[in-house]
């Protein structure tokens, strides 16, 4: 559990936010969001001790209950698993004491240890650990490499592994999506499902707080405000507030306006002077509503081509790899004019490798790739961000790309993407990741491309710019090739999904949902042939009569059963308690619905009534959806216990 109580948090001198209270309880999934520099991170800081608050308290779990995802992974000789193990503690100690009791020489000492290694199964936690690391994209051989031999990413995921494996009662998750891809982001929606510790998270990847959280915390006007439900529901109710906030002002000012044009009439008159009075009175009680202050979204947009060929690239038979290892054979693929494509595939299985060829940056191996003439393409890289010169400045970039053009143009066009003032001229190396993207998005903008090919663009983007890049893709009126793990730009941008796999390229039918399913089914699948290679293996090493008995087999199915039973007893209590509530809300919903579709009762009803009905409807609409996702999380729980009893054993 986590508590804020009238908390404050500062940075130098600027306070973040103050008056903090708030509770996530036991099992609550949290999301926590806001503007870049709000303070989110700031929070996570003080919650682990690394930050003092400036008023008020955080009462937290003991450190050593508390799992966090290191913002850096050092260089180590340990092994990918050895690595992923040590973040579970208790299993840390456990073998810390036994190589500290076998050292003393005290058999009881040594008795105890072995005792309690055992107790802990340390078998059943290296068996989570490879699960772990299996649904994080690493293969059973990537777990025997030593953690300096992987890239920065694949350490970030390492790291996050180790934090899932630690037992804790509260989890905190800082953008644990970024360097993830699709099929590893589904996988973690589900395994944070699975805990029962309190989960913080701060991301940018709207669907994925929608699927993982159940609670919003907004950290806005000077302190953190709680919003029931996903993030989804968080906006629903964040434009209600604002609306019933806009009408409540107007009818301060519509009263305030009336009092101050009575008083200015008659307060020197001696027979209304009393009157004048009474109404300075009430205009000094009249309580003050604020504006809404109107939020400034920032938006931009793809300039259009002056001529798009109809057939703008064609791959034929394609195959295409790097040095002798063939990535995809026989892809054959054809881009038309107003194509949106969004690719799909695990980590590995050639997606960028084959936007770098439609693109040219990688030439085939065999087969052709054809390019319309008059083809221009706009190539958002994976990398691209670490190929920008750290020297230069962003308009030095544009002077270089645009040596004839005006200054003021140039100036500009990056203004159109939030450089502006001396921040034009700043070093690039000096720049956030985000920032370093709209620039890269401004050089892509200026050609006027017909075809867009963006892999993983939002990969360091903010909320705010995610929503402006998916507005600007909805307007492009060019083709679109999109590989990305944001499903939520995937699903508003493109209306044809490619899926690569094992080597091919093919059309996919399904929608994203149903790649989700197919993701999960898999991993279930690949868990189940290993569980299989590993028994055959020891039956093989052990002989024949490394099988259970018939006897025993029967013992154990038998246990099998009752604890699937056990498992269903309190989810399904907790089932029937949900739905009671689903049907009493659908009935409040169904009433304040039925009074405000009724043009009668407006005819009765003053201004604040109205809005109240307006409120309360919004609050028990939220209310219906959180218990919604309880009772769809509930009825996904009972359906998948008996599989996760089985990955357990």
């Amino acid at each position: 559990m986590l508590r804020l109580v009238d908390a404050a948090l500062a940075r130098g001198t600027h306070v973040l936010y103050e008056h903090v209270t708030l509770t996530a309880s036991e099992g609550e999934r949290v999301a926590l969001i806001g503007e870049n520099g709000c303070g989110k991170s700031s929070l996570f800081a003080a919650i682990l001790g690394e930050l003092a608050l400036e008023a008020g308290q955080i009462e937290t779990p003991s450190v050593d209950r508390i799992a966090h995802v290191a913002q850096s992974v050092l260089e180590t000789d340990l092994t990918a698993l050895d690595y992923v193990l040590a973040g579970h503690a208790p299993l840390v100690a456990a073998k810390a004491e036994l190589e500290a009791a076998r050292a003393s020489g005290q058999t009881m000492r040594e008795a105890a240890a072995i005792a309690a290694l055992a107790d802990l199964n340390e078998g059943l936690v290296k068996s989570q650990a490879m699960t772990i690391m299996a649904g994080l994209g690493f293969s059973n051989n990537d777990a025997a490499s030593e953690v300096r031999t992987f890239s920065g990413g694949w350490r970030n995921r390492l790291s996050l592994a180790r934090a899932l494996m630690c037992p804790a009662d509260l989890l905190l998750l800082d953008e644990p999506t970024n360097h993830l891809d699709m099929d590893s982001l589904i996988w973690l929606e589900a395994w944070l499902k699975r805990l029962s510790c309190t989960v913080i998270i701060i991301s940018h990847d709207r669907e994925f707080l929608d699927r993982a959280v159940q609670t919003t915390w907004s950290v806005e006007n000077g302190t953190i405000v709680r919003y029931a439900g996903n993030y989804s529901a968080y906006e629903q109710q964040s434009v209600e507030n604002m609306r019933l906030q806009e009408a409540a002002h107007k009818s301060y000012e519509a009263k305030a306006a009336h009092l101050r044009a009575f008083i200015e009439r008659f307060r020197y008159k001696a027979t209304k002077a009393r009157q004048a009075q009474s109404r300075i009175k009430m205009l000094d009680k009249l309580e003050v509503v604020e504006p809404v202050r109107a939020m400034r979204q920032w938006r931009f947009e793809f300039t259009p081509s002056d001529r798009t060929p109809e057939q703008l690239a064609v791959l034929e038979n394609v195959r295409a790899g790097y040095d002798e290892h063939i990535v995809i054979d026989k892809a054959t693929l054809t881009v038309r004019a107003g194509d949106r494509i969004g690719v799909l595939g695990v980590n590995g299985a050639g997606k960028s490798t084959l936007v770098k060829t439609i693109v040219g940056a990688l030439k085939p191996m065999a087969g052709t790739v054809l390019r319309g003439q008059g083809l221009v393409i706009g190539y958002f890289a994976q990398h691209q961000l670490e190929s920008l010169d750290a020297r230069e400045t962003p308009f030095e970039v544009m002077r270089r790309k645009a040596p004839l053009e005006r200054e003021q143009t140039l100036r500009d066009h990056l203004g159109k993407f939030k450089f502006s003032g001396d921040f034009i001229d700043h070093k690039i190396g000096t720049l956030s990741g985000g920032e370093k993207a709209r620039l890269a998005l401004a050089l892509i903008v200026w050609d006027k491309p017909n075809l867009l090919v963006l892999d993983e663009p939002t990969n360091h983007l903010d909320m705010a710019t995610r929503e402006a890049l998916t507005v600007a893709l909805s307007g492009f009126e060019g083709a679109l090739i999109l590989v990305s793990h944001d499903r939520h730009l995937i699903r508003s941008t493109c209306d044809k999904l490619v899926l690569v796999h094992e080597g091919r390229v093919e059309n996919y039918e399904g929608d994203l949902d149903d790649y989700a399913k197919l993701v999960l089914e898999h991993r279930k699948t690949v868990l189940a042939a290993e569980r299989d290679a590993a028994r055959a293996e020891k039956i093989a090493v052990d002989g024949p009569n490394a099988g259970l008995s018939r006897k025993e087999e029967r013992r154990l199915q038998a246990q099998q059963r009752a604890r699937v039973a056990a498992l269903k007893k309190p989810l399904l209590a907790k089932l029937s308690k949900v739905e009671k509530e689903m049907e009493q809300l659908n009935s409040t919903v169904a009433e304040f619905d039925a009074k405000l579709a009724d043009p009668a009762w407006y005819s009765t009803a003053d201004s604040e009534e109205i809005a109240r009905i307006t409120r309360e409807r919004g609050e028990a609409a939220s209310a219906l959806q959180e218990v919604e996702s309880q009772w769809l999380e509930i009825s996904e729980k009972i359906q998948s216990c008996q599989a996760m009893s089985v990955e357990e054993q």
